[in-house]
């Protein structure tokens, strides 16, 4: 319940001081579209600030004793320069029983408008901008009227301090200890002063005085809001702005930094601080893995009660775009030796990478009598994908050469951005008497290619260099051996490390 009332208090205190009320954008707007240096231009931009302070004047004789001290009546507020005699002849002709701060505010909205007609103000969105600004601040006034018309209930801040005061009255009793030998709850910490009592007591008691001083910022305490001199220095602040701060920027010139390397100066003492601080993201400094050349971009796979749309997955295999890694964008940091992240990167790394021996099975494996018997399936495969081949392509039954990555193992598994394959299609053409020969295949074991004929569309495709994987999968498996040799010792170092 105290948490909450001082929540209360405190949101309450933030907000009212937010909209206090200061009037210097109403200033800068003014001077800055209203121009001219007539004498009638400058009474136009005096006259619109002044009657936007004789407003919070007004305001604040309502609502903060101290300045209802200061301006008693309208007379005095006349008498302090804030209204003209014949603007409070004006004031005083329309008698109701409301208050009326909302006739300054339509005084200063008409001298808008009657400078808009006769030019002071050139354009519409001059206008507008200008009573945008005063339509704010006396949004913050109208607020301001609003907390303190209705206060927070009395029986809520009465309820708090009963209760908090209850409280300590019950520790009172509740928190004695009994002096017997035989007590059990016997002790000599608290038993001569209550230490955690006092403590409860300073901190409880603190926190509702503190919010107690907090009900009401426009009183005359010593932590309340200063009224006063919030007027006289909106007041001072904006005919300052608009009458001798009016249309005197400095005149052009080049810059201390013109044509240099912006270097800004410190002072001697400050200039010894060697560190470097800069203003960017939490992970703007993550870098990729070393070794990584290329990243593979491909769409993402729609799924629907866990299965994979065959329809989204076609289009998948077709929509693949290799980027470049460049070196500089690589991690060039030295990782620790005992950084366990650094080690579980590592395996899952070579893990990856392990997927990569049934290219080699596979290699080995492929000869031209497998060539010839490959399916459809086999043909449409990842790794020699060629979009243009028809579905309908006559193939002889044999067994589904099993694939790496494909439409129909997408699900669960995501794509590795360190590991790639260099697939290339190739489409030939070839002659009219060769197009109703069974689909062959020529395998150079000497060279690099692995080439697919199709009989009846006269494509061929570049599958695979085979001689060139082959050795780039050995000198893996011979890095995989040391690494893994490597680790146990890192992991064997640390492991003891943490049990000591």
């Amino acid at each position: 319940m105290l948490g909450f009332f001082v929540t209360i208090i405190v949101n309450r205190w933030t907000y009212l001081y937010q909209i206090i009320g200061f009037i210097d954008n109403i200033g800068l707007m003014v001077a800055e579209y209203v121009r001219g240096r007539s004498e009638q231009c400058r009474m136009y931009r005096r006259t619109i600030l002044r009657y936007c302070e004789l407003a919070q004047v007004l305001v604040f004789r309502d609502i903060s004793m101290r300045t209802r001290r200061r301006f008693p009546t309208i007379d005095t507020v006349v008498a302090a320069g804030f209204m003209m005699p014949h603007e409070k002849d004006r004031f005083d002709e329309i008698e109701y029983k409301y208050s009326k701060y909302w006739m300054p505010f339509q005084w200063a909205l008409a001298l808008t408008y009657d400078a808009r007609k006769k030019g002071i103000i050139e354009s519409d969105f001059f206008q507008i901008s200008v009573t945008q600004e005063i339509k704010q601040f006396r949004t913050g006034l109208a607020w301001i009227c609003n907390y303190d018309w209705v206060p927070i209930p009395i029986m809520y801040p009465q309820l708090v301090c009963l209760a908090v005061h209850t409280y300590f009255l019950v520790c009172i009793l509740s928190r004695q200890y009994i002096i017997s030998e035989h007590a059990a709850n016997k002790t000599e910490i608290d038993l001569y002063f209550p230490i955690m009592s006092v403590l409860q007591f300073i901190f409880y008691m603190g926190w509702m005085k503190v919010a107690e001083a907090m009900l009401n910022p426009f009183g005359e305490d010593d932590d309340d809001f200063e009224t006063n001199a919030l007027i006289d220095r909106n007041i001072t602040m904006g005919l300052m702005i608009v009458d001798q701060g009016y249309n005197r920027p400095p005149d052009l010139g080049r810059d201390p930094f013109w044509g240099e390397e912006v270097d800004p100066l410190y002072s001697e003492e400050t200039a010894k601080d060697s560190r470097e601080i800069r203003m960017e993201g939490s992970v703007s400094q993550v870098k990729l893995p070393e070794g990584t050349s290329q990243i593979r971009m491909v769409s993402k796979v729609e799924s629907v009660n866990g299965l994979i749309n065959s329809a989204s997955s076609s289009s998948l295999r077709k929509r693949v775009s290799i980027v470049s890694v460049k070196r500089d964008e690589t991690r060039e940091s030295r990782r620790s030796i005992a950084s366990f992240d650094a080690i579980k990167n590592i395996k899952s790394k070579i893990e990856r990478s392990v997927s990569k021996t049934r290219l080699d099975e596979r290699s080995k494996a492929f000869s031209t009598s497998n060539l010839e018997n490959m399916n459809e399936n086999a043909f449409s495969s990842d790794d020699c994908e060629d979009p243009d081949v028809p579905s309908n392509i006559p193939s002889t039954p044999s067994t589904p050469t099993k694939r790496t990555m494909s439409s129909t193992n997408l699900k669960g598994h995501s794509f590795a951005h360190h590991v790639l394959e260099n697939v290339e299609e190739d489409e030939e053409s070839d002659d009219d008497d060769e197009k109703k020969k069974r689909t062959s295949a020529h395998t150079d074991l000497d060279g690099t290619e692995v080439l697919i004929k199709h009989s009846s569309t006269g494509m061929t495709i570049n599958c695979r260099s085979w001689r060139k994987e082959e050795k780039r999968l050995k000198m893996m498996y011979k890095r995989k051996e040391q690494v893994n040799s490597s680790l146990d010792l890192i992991t064997n170092h640390n492991l003891s490390d943490e049990t000591r």
